[in-house]
């Protein structure tokens, strides 16, 4: 009847029973058992430290993890079976965490009773809601991605020109491969390339030359 009381009160106030304050054992269960897991197992791809976010989702606040990532909320209190956290952890399909290996039987089933018991946490909103997906078509559209264009023919344009050209001043031509990695080094890590680098580089005579140079800086820590 207590519990029910309760209950009745948070809808007037307007609360859902998520957003109630979560009870004494339910935290302590929630900080010896599950806190631990997720900062020694999750947080290094899931928290606002990650180097590098996966899946747009964090596990560093009850927020990020009721709204989850790029495939949907994570937890849905009570209801284990239908929280996509556990199933990661059960390797119960395509969608498995850690990676790298899966959790003790015990530490899953930890897991379980948490999410039964309503996923109790007491570290709120914080400031790590998932951020949105990325649009890729939108992505298209960036002017970086657009076909080259015939020089503008506007009035300082033309007037360059025609100053360039008097002087027999050739326009600059694409950048051969030794300027373009060392360009681009330096735009996405501020360094310049290793010599081995830009060999390896000129040396590789397919299309995706290029994009693998960008990919490697990319990941770069």
């Amino acid at each position: 009847m207590k519990r029910l009381a309760a209950v009745l009160v948070l809808l007037a106030l307007g609360a859902s029973p998520q957003e109630a304050a979560p009870d004494r054992e339910g935290v302590e269960f929630f900080e010896k058992k599950i806190r631990p897991v997720l900062i020694d197992r999750c947080y290094s791809c899931h928290s606002a430290e990650a180097k590098k976010l996966k899946g747009e989702l964090y596990v560093d606040s009850r927020d990020g993890l009721l709204k989850g990532g790029e495939t949907g909320p994570s937890i849905v209190p009570g209801d284990p079976d239908k929280s996509l956290l556990i199933q990661a952890l059960r390797y119960s399909d395509d969608l498995k965490m850690p990676p790298k290996g899966k959790l003790a039987k015990e530490v899953v089933e930890d897991f379980v009773a948490w999410v039964k018991r309503g996923a109790p946490d007491p570290r709120g909103k914080g400031a790590t809601a998932a951020r949105k997906g990325i649009n890729i078509e939108a992505g298209k559209t960036y002017w970086a991605f657009q076909p080259l264009k015939p020089p503008a023919g506007g009035s300082i344009d033309a007037l360059i020109g025609a100053k360039r050209d008097a002087a027999g001043i050739p326009p600059n031509g694409p950048a051969d491969k030794r300027k373009l990695i060392r360009r681009a080094t330096f735009d996405l890590i501020g360094l310049p390339p290793e010599p081995a680098e830009v060999e390896a580089f000129v040396r590789d005579d397919s299309p995706q030359a290029f994009e693998k140079v960008v990919e490697r800086l990319l990941a770069s820590p």
